[in-house]
């Protein structure tokens, strides 16, 4: 992973390097593009929406006796630590533990501040995504056989594309 820092100049006074300014402008697209990504995010949405509709997806894991449970119960385990990590990374750092960065140059909200602060925080996210994912998975096969992890990747797909549509400033 790349590290950031400031460079000394000549004076030894820290200035701006070339990748801080690439850092700190926001990229810019055109009305189009940004049409057509939301326009790609709807229909990974509504696919994965009436893909868990058809299957009765949600119904079939909380009623049906072929899944796994104690597979399951250990993937729910394995996500809810997953967002537990996220709201200490999005919520509490920014918001409650760091809220004097509000005003300087290094957000509490920015992947190199995680990196210095808390390094070990995203590598077990993914680790626990990565293995909550196959659990369940594993805890689903028994029902739809070999289309489980097609099926349950593009209802989660279609779940991160719908968040296109939360709004923000």
């Amino acid at each position: 992973m790349a590290t950031y820092r400031r460079v000394a100049d000549s004076d030894g006074e820290a200035t701006r390097t070339k990748s801080d300014d690439a850092l700190n402008q926001a990229p810019s697209r055109s009305r189009g593009e940004r049409i057509s990504d939301k326009l790609h995010a709807l229909a990974w949405a509504v696919s994965a929406y009436f893909i868990a509709r058809y299957t009765q997806l949600f119904h079939t894991i909380l009623t049906d006796e072929r899944i796994l449970r104690p597979v399951l119960n250990l993937s729910i385990t394995l996500f809810s630590i997953n967002a537990a990590l996220i709201s200490y990374l999005t919520i509490y750092l920014p918001c409650i533990k760091f809220r004097k960065l509000a005003n300087t140059k290094l957000s509490a909200c920015s992947s190199a501040f995680w990196d210095v602060y808390c390094p070990r925080v995203i590598p077990a996210m993914t680790v626990c995504g990565l293995f909550g994912s196959f659990l369940l998975v594993r805890a689903c096969y028994p029902v739809w056989g070999f289309l489980t992890p097609l099926m349950l990747g593009w209802v989660a797909l279609g779940a991160f594309f719908s968040l296109h549509f939360i709004p923000w400033c």
